[in-house]
């Protein structure tokens, strides 16, 4: 196992000896136990629960015997003068605080030292940067090939986390510290799922499963239920999802661990969404964001949750609450140093960027975030080209619209509903609905998210299609769903379907009830490109029942919204309809 050093002492848990300047100072097993565990975790807080449960596993003990045995960790280290070293936390638990010594022969303002001291900071490209001159000067223990890969995440660097965390679970693996490498292993997954290898995460998370076989509950079982939940999520299990998401949730709280109850709720929320409970499952990826926000989660932990929620909202098109989590998540962000959120985080704004009309910018931003996206978050390359699809569809770009959707697909994204709507305005409408059909019936979790968005669409292409008995059986299983439209511009598109319906059956004076309701909920969620559109069906359905004034407003002002936002194809649709007035 790996000899800590700190001051003048080492730590060694494979002898079970704690030294100072090379002689042993005896310390009892539960205090040197304890006083290991705090020094492993030395980045956080350690709760008092978990720390009972590591040191003590199985038994009952007051906090009265935890005081005592952090009184005697720190007597012991007093003859070294790092009395000072465990930092008691009013009410929530314990913290070692002095940094790590230089490892052997390296010197002390040498590449490793500096390592550590960065990443202590946040500081994660320049210990990243750190790390790699001091591998190159000699072989880095497990846990700072372990350090070296998490800065390699924080940073964005994701490729180059997987060969330090690869080296560290070998390493722990060599020294019998199953544990550890069991935590390597999942950590390793996660990257490999990041990079979009999926059978290599499968691999990692078998093999982590099979280090921590037998052993009593630890963190490390927590991590891997975390972990096998994203991987089921990924794969299209949702209710595999579900359950290993719930075990997380489950170990956070036997264990005290406020990293994985926060994860943990994130991932059962986003699973609970995906299959159908929308507000319960945002309700707890709030949960989750708000325990970030407290100050008591890691940062790449904190940086997960923040793009998860994120992209929970945007999926749900409650787009004011998606942009309140990311002006908060701005400064925490900066706060942690984390930089490996970049990509996703300008992907998220982007998409904030098109609903409020303004197109250019967020075709700007895309393109700006697309290395950003190939580095840190290749999973979500394909959501950004689905997202400049529409962008490029709404200013008549078909070409480069349809270039873009492909490239979503060719990415594993479903590029829907905007690839369907591409379709349709080709005179394609039959193609454009089977691929909305097959989309909302997917088995994955950005399906799931989306069904909703989906079957509304597929509503208003029928409709307009002339597919009124498709349109009308669709639109009664949305009305036996309501919970895949309860919340965001879901619900606006679902009274947009509803609208269209009432149109094509001849009913102009109920279409332009839904249409007006809809264009509210849109201007309330500030979907300006949005509203505009669907004020286009509403001049329509008012034409159609003889209100020539309102028509004629509602034209207007749809109009002025368009030329705004830059979106020639809709503006093109605007004019065809003064004409067809005229």
């Amino acid at each position: 196992m790996t000899i800590e050093r700190f001051g003048e002492f080492e730590l060694d848990p494979g002898a079970a000896q704690l030294r100072l300047r090379g002689r042993e100072v005896p310390l009892q097993p539960r205090i040197f136990d304890l006083l290991v565990y705090l020094v492993r975790n030395r980045e956080r807080v350690v709760d008092k629960d978990e720390l009972l449960a590591a040191v003590w596993p199985g038994m009952v003990v007051t906090d009265g015997s935890l005081q005592r045995a952090a009184s005697l960790a720190r007597a012991a280290l007093r003859a070294g003068g790092l009395d000072a070293a465990i930092r008691t936390y009013a009410r929530r638990g314990y913290r070692f605080v002095v940094e790590p010594a230089p490892a052997p022969g390296a010197a002390p303002g040498g590449p490793l030292a500096r390592a550590r001291e960065l990443a202590a900071q946040f500081r994660w490209r320049e210990s990243l940067a750190e790390y790699a001159r001091a591998d190159a000067d000699a072989a880095l223990g497990a846990d700072d090939l372990e350090r070296w890969g998490l800065a390699a995440q924080c940073c964005g660097a994701v490729g180059e986390a997987a060969a330090p965390l690869q080296c560290a679970a070998a390493s722990y693996g060599e020294t019998h510290d199953m544990r550890s490498a069991a935590r390597a292993t999942i950590a390793l997954a996660r990257v490999r799922l990041e990079l979009r290898e999926d059978a290599v995460a499968r691999g990692c998370l078998q093999r982590a499963g099979s280090l921590l076989e037998g052993q009593a509950l630890f963190l490390e079982h927590g991590y891997l239920a975390w972990m096998s939940s994203r991987y089921s999520a990924y794969s299209g299990d949702l209710a595999a999802a579900l359950a290993h998401a719930e075990r997380t949730v489950e170990i956070g709280k036997t264990l005290g661990s406020l990293d994985l109850d926060a994860v943990g709720r994130l991932y059962l929320g986003a699973a609970l969404q995906a299959v159908g409970e929308t507000r319960r499952g945002l309700a707890l990826q709030d949960e989750a964001g708000a325990a970030v926000l407290s100050g008591n989660v890691s940062p790449l932990i904190g940086g997960i949750v923040y793009c998860g929620l994120l992209l929970g909202y945007c999926n749900a098109g409650d787009w004011p609450r998606a942009q309140q989590w990311t002006d908060s998540f701005a400064r925490w962000c900066e706060s942690s140093g984390l930089q490996g959120f970049n990509g996703s985080c300008t992907l998220h704004r982007a998409e904030l960027f098109a609903t409020r009309g303004e197109l250019e910018r967020a075709q700007a931003e895309l393109l700006a975030c697309s290395d950003a996206l190939r580095m840190s978050a290749p999973w979500a390359v394909g959501d950004a080209s689905r997202l400049l699809g529409d962008v490029h569809l709404a200013r008549g770009a078909f070409e480069q619209a349809e270039t873009a959707y492909r490239e979503a697909h060719e990415h594993g994204w479903d590029p829907y509903p905007g690839y369907a709507l591409l379709q349709h305005y080709r005179g394609q409408s039959q193609a454009a609905l089977r691929g909305l059909r097959a989309a909302a019936e997917g088995r994955t979790w950005e399906a799931g998210e989306r069904r909703g968005n989906y079957l509304a669409h597929v509503v208003v292409i029928a409709a307009m299609a002339g597919e009124l008995d498709e349109a009308a059986a669709t639109l009664a299983r949305l009305e036996r769903e309501p919970e895949l439209w309860a919340t965001g511009a879901v619900h606006a598109y679902v009274l947009r379907a509803q609208g269209e319906l009432d149109l094509a059956r001849g009913d102009a004076a109920g279409a332009a009830r839904h249409f007006r309701r809809a264009v509210q909920a849109l201007q309330e969620l500030g979907a300006a490109l949005d509203a505009a559109v669907v004020r286009l069906r509403l001049a329509a359905a008012l034409a159609r029942a003889g209100d020539a004034e309102g028509a004629e407003l509602e034209l207007g002002s749809a109009t002025r919204a368009l030329e705004r936002a830059g979106a020639s194809f809709y503006l093109e649709q605007a004019q065809a309809l003064r004409l067809a007035r005229a």
